[in-house]
């Protein structure tokens, strides 16, 4: 009963949306579309021409179908573009048909062109960094080309734009990628392959096929020759991966658009997005003892970034009651026993001289959703301290610490600071990096907070267990800390459920707005909802080894952004 129901729903919907554009244009524009743009094309010199005449094919077989009506309200406007009454959802579909089926090679290539730019954070500003520059100036130079409106806001934001009405619709995405470890790509992260229907490499979906989409669907717009009503400006931001700066500078010196949509995760719409929080926690490196009989773990390393959970960790060992051989047994045996209690474990122990070299392996993903993956380095804290009972050193105690505050749980309970919304969903906590300087141990873990818990009650449960912990063993912790709110946008707002149509309309499916763990720009841009660009059941691949982007799903942002574009800008 409940699915025919939702496939009732989904019928009216579409057919609501369809009758608004005409009901025989969508159709035909899904049936004919791809065809009557080839052979528009085959008759144009440009992009403009060819969309006239794609407009005109259309029109002419809309009238051979009858719908006299249709064909006339797609016509008028061309040829008068200033007329009143402009059909602007009809001119949405024809739009984003002709940016797909034009525009789509340009769209790959030009993909695959800025995927090369190692845009990731080093110890030179971003928008200092010689490879961000050459960036700036491969988009500068493809807006010119098009026809594009390009100013580089102090390297911090770039903005490329059509129109000029007093009124303006924004989008939204960055081209700083998230750093890579080389070793486990399977495919080369910056000289991208188009293979098996995917777009590869670092920042294919996050974000740079989508700001490629964008662009040109602007040209798109602007070869209709139809008057905009407002400007349509997309902003490039520069550190939405590291230091968070750019949009804080670019709003000191600069308005934010009437609306914005954030094309940096999923469709349908998202209208709230947990708080984003970090704990880089440090222990004196001479904290403890390192004496006794046992497993002295030397050295501990995992993760390179706080937003994304480790797919491997690595501790050297020394023993210190036999030699490196019988413990290398210990260790293999209680190996065993820790696989039979979590599922999915993988380690190995390997011997190089008297170091024991103990690796964990799991299954890395965007710490917003560690529930999808598996953390390594939680299973080799977890195992040093409850199933080695490593000697107590610095790198022993933080291991106790994460194991008995952390360890497998991914709601923060033990931590004091679980919490349930029913829209936002749960606090998700993970254990991301672990490293060691010449005087302190760091362990860094990342929640994610749903509205309903406030930072005083978060900072406040976590400082009792770091003080008690620290008594207990005789240190004090030091840490740095970042927490942001939650965002939170009303999902029945006409501009939530404006995009909800457009998008449920293109796609054909009956999505309500949702919320995420991530956080995007949309905390730092007043008035703006996430918008894209992956498809809420597809594996979102951004900050993975191997990202990649579906071609399908890349045509797809091709269709809905031109679309919206359209709908909010002519």
């Amino acid at each position: 009963m409940s699915k025919i129901f939702t496939l009732v729903s989904v019928f009216l919907l579409l057919s609501t949306h369809f009758a608004d554009a005409g009901e025989s244009l969508a159709s035909l524009l899904e049936s004919r579309g791809a065809a009557l743009v080839k052979e528009a094309k085959s008759a144009g010199t440009n992009g403009t021409t060819t969309y006239h005449r794609f407009v005109d094919l259309v029109a002419a077989e809309l009238l051979k179908s009858g719908d006299k009506q249709t064909a006339d309200k797609l016509t008028a406007p061309i040829a008068n573009p200033s007329a009143p009454n402009f059909p602007r959802t009809e001119f949405a579909w024809i739009t984003h048909t002709f940016a797909r089926e034009f525009y789509k090679d340009d769209i790959i290539r030009e993909t695959a062109e800025l995927i090369k730019f190692k845009t990731f954070a080093t110890d030179v500003p971003n928008r200092k960094n010689p490879e961000f520059i050459r960036q700036k100036e491969y988009l500068r130079s493809l807006s010119e080309k098009l026809g594009l409106h390009f100013n580089d806001a102090d390297g911090y934001v770039q903005e490329i734009w059509i129109g000029d009405g007093a009124e303006s619709f924004g989008l939204m995405s960055h081209s700083d990628v998230q750093p890579v470890a080389p070793e486990e790509w399977s495919h080369d992260p910056w000289n991208t392959g188009i293979t098996d229907g995917k777009i590869w490499g670092r920042g294919s979906v996050d974000d740079k096929g989508p700001i490629v989409a964008i662009i040109y669907g602007m040209r798109s717009i602007l070869d209709s020759g139809v008057p905009l009503h407002k400007k349509i400006i997309l902003l490039v931001g520069t550190d939405e991966e590291s230091a968070n700066e750019d949009v804080t500078a670019y709003l000191k010196t600069r308005s934010a658009p009437t609306q914005t949509i954030v094309v940096d995760s999923n469709f349908p719409v998202i209208c709230a997005e947990k708080g984003w929080c970090g704990i880089w926690l440090n222990i004196p490196k001479d904290a403890g003892t390192s004496k006794g009989k046992g497993l002295l773990v030397t050295s501990l390393h995992s993760g390179f970034s706080p937003s994304i959970v480790p797919e491997k960790a690595v501790a050297k060992i020394v023993s210190t009651k036999g030699s490196s051989a019988d413990a290398k047994k210990e260790i293999e045996s209680k190996i065993e026993e820790f696989k039979k209690r979590r599922a999915g474990a993988k380690m190995e122990v390997m011997l190089a001289g008297d170091t024991l070299v103990l690796t964990a392996f799991g299954k890395t993903v965007h710490s917003a959703v560690p529930e999808q993956g598996h953390n390594a380095l939680m299973d080799l804290l977890v195992f040093l301290d409850n199933d080695l009972n490593v000697i107590p050193n610095a790198n022993g105690l933080m291991a106790k610490f994460a194991s008995q505050y952390i360890g497998f749980e991914l709601d923060g309970k033990s931590l004091g600071i679980s919490h349930h919304d029913d829209f936002m969903g749960d606090v998700t906590v993970a254990g991301d990096m672990f490293n060691q300087t010449d005087t302190t141990v760091m362990f860094m873990f990342n929640f994610r907070v749903p509205r309903g818990i406030d930072s005083a009650t978060i900072a406040h449960e976590l400082n009792s267990r770091f003080e008690k912990f620290g008594k207990e063993h005789g240190f004090k912790f030091s840490d740095t800390r970042y927490f942001s709110k939650p965002l939170y946008s009303d999902p029945q707002s006409p501009f939530v459920q404006k995009l909800l149509t457009i998008y449920n309309s293109i796609v054909k499916e009956n999505r309500q707005a949702q919320s995420i763990g991530g956080g995007t720009y949309a905390k730092r841009i007043p008035h703006a909802v996430v918008f894209g660009p992956a498809l809420p059941d597809e594996e979102y691949l951004g900050h993975r080894p191997n990202e990649y982007f579906l071609i399908s799903t890349l045509v797809k942002n091709i269709e809905i952004l031109t679309h919206t574009m359209v709908e909010f800008g002519m």
